[in-house]
């Protein structure tokens, strides 16, 4: 029993893959009752295997309530002699298949830890060994398929880990993230994948597509964004992570040179995040205008300014998609320093009164805002680090303009601050939405204000 022990424990020794399977098991459901004991009988709480998905973020940033903070260490160290154990039986499978011992580094992050365990059970042994006696296996295997698959985990495993660098620990929204990250995905999934076989244009672009969608679900994963973020910065995601990807393809001839200068690219990013988190940075505002006819007078019109019912509820789909959208308005006071109160369906906008031009205009200074959205994800209240600011409602305005005895322009206005990079990018999203809940309010305005006269 002691010699099979150490046979198995014996890193330079092969396993198959059903004996990988069965002790990979044994070890999860061994460790997952140890946890359970643990949380039952010193902590009294209960643990599920569930608990090991719930806001993996949390876990892997030691994003912790103060109470939590021990149970979570006594977890991780009794993880320890597993996560030995794990690392000796992913290396041993590796070779077994002829895979080098370096992609065992999966085994570490989160969720492609599980994809890495099923590969390794299914794939059969020997796959990638050379037939030469005495060669080492390649790094990078001969199959077009599992080459790609490895290609694609990679490139978008290290865009996960800088996208947590980035937003959790530097707390930056910048364009080495939103530009820097796709491109870098798209060029090193190419890059890899040349290196075993070469690359024609259009499966570059599907590898520079895949590994730019698989980096987008890993983020949903671990909690760090949620559906609608994800989808704004899709376009020019996509579109970076093609070019990286076409410039990959057009220097897959050099692609030994190109792939051992990777590591250094890798360092160049967070570089560029840092110093785009530490440089002071002017925040300029913006404005956005909308406007819209209505059959009324200015004096009708600047009374159904502070008197109008309840909003119906929204069509669009931008707000069912969880971004921000007002409901009712209301204005304590009047002249200069009246307060204006602006209820979004997921808080209030409190606004001061700067200028008041009766029948012709309304000014006011934001005080305080409500988030700007809430995420669609699969975890309960999820909350990324730039609803904290990086977007900004900073005034706004109501204009009044006669057109007629009975037609009048209303031009509603908002500045807003936005520190997300490419600025130029985000702002044609931000202006897209600021209309949106413009129009909403213009048009209630207009419907009520007809309606009366």
């Amino acid at each position: 029993m002691f010699s099979q022990l150490k046979e198995l424990l014996n890193v330079s020794l092969p396993i198959d893959r059903k004996k990988f399977f069965v002790t990979g098991i044994i070890l999860f459901f061994i460790k997952y009752s140890i946890d359970r004991i643990i949380a039952y009988a010193f902590f009294d709480r209960l643990w599920w295997i569930s608990e090991y998905f719930k806001d993996p973020g949390k876990i892997v940033l030691q994003k912790f309530e103060p109470e939590e903070s021990r149970f979570y260490f006594t977890l991780l160290l009794v993880s320890l002699p597993f996560i030995y154990l794990g690392t000796i039986f992913c290396i041993k499978r590796l070779r077994s298949i002829g895979l080098s011992s370096f992609w065992v580094l999966l085994f570490f992050v989160p969720f492609l830890n599980f994809l890495m365990f099923f590969l390794l059970s299914v794939l059969p042994e020997n796959l990638y060994n050379n037939k030469e006696v005495g060669s080492s296996p390649e790094f990078f295997p001969k199959s077009k398929l599992i080459v790609s698959i490895w290609s694609i985990i990679f490139a978008a495993s290290i865009s996960l880990l800088f996208s947590i660098f980035s937003t959790d620990i530097l707390k930056a929204y910048g364009a080495s993230l939103f530009v820097g990250g796709p491109f870098i995905i798209g060029f090193t999934s190419v890059v890899l994948y040349s290196r075993a076989e070469p690359v024609d244009f259009k499966q570059a672009m599907l590898i520079s597509f895949t590994a730019i969608s698989i980096a987008g679900i890993l983020t949903l994963i671990v909690a760090l964004e949620g559906i609608i973020c994800l989808m704004m910065a899709a376009p020019l995601a996509y579109f970076l992570g093609f070019l990286g990807g076409g410039i990959a393809y057009l220097l897959q001839a050099k692609s030994k040179l190109v792939s051992s200068i990777l590591p250094f690219l890798f360092l160049i990013l967070p570089s560029v995040a840092y110093l785009e988190a530490n440089l002071d940075k002017k925040s300029d505002w913006y404005m956005v205008e909308t406007s819209l006819k209505i059959s009324s007078s200015r004096e009708k019109v600047w009374k159904g300014l502070f008197e109008f019912s309840d909003i119906p509820e929204p069509k669009e789909i931008i707000f069912n998609a969880g971004v921000s959208y007002p409901v009712r308005a209301r204005v304590e006071g009047k002249g200069i320093g009246a307060i204006r109160y602006c209820e979004f369906n997921n808080g209030v906008f409190v606004e001061e009164i700067t200028n008041w031009d009766e029948n012709n205009s309304l000014e006011f200074n934001v005080i305080r805002q409500p988030d700007a959205m809430k995420e669609l994800s699969p975890y309960k209240n999820i909350r990324p680090t730039h609803l904290d600011g990086y977007f900004a409602s900073k005034k706004g305005s109501f204009q009044l303009v006669s057109l007629g005895k009975n037609e009048t322009l209303l031009i509603g206005r908002t500045w807003f601050l936005n520190k997300f990079g490419p600025t130029t990018y985000w702002n044609v999203w931000i202006h897209w939405i600021l209309h949106k809940i413009h129009y909403r309010v213009l048009d209630h305005i207009r419907n009520s204000v007809e309606v009366s006269s």
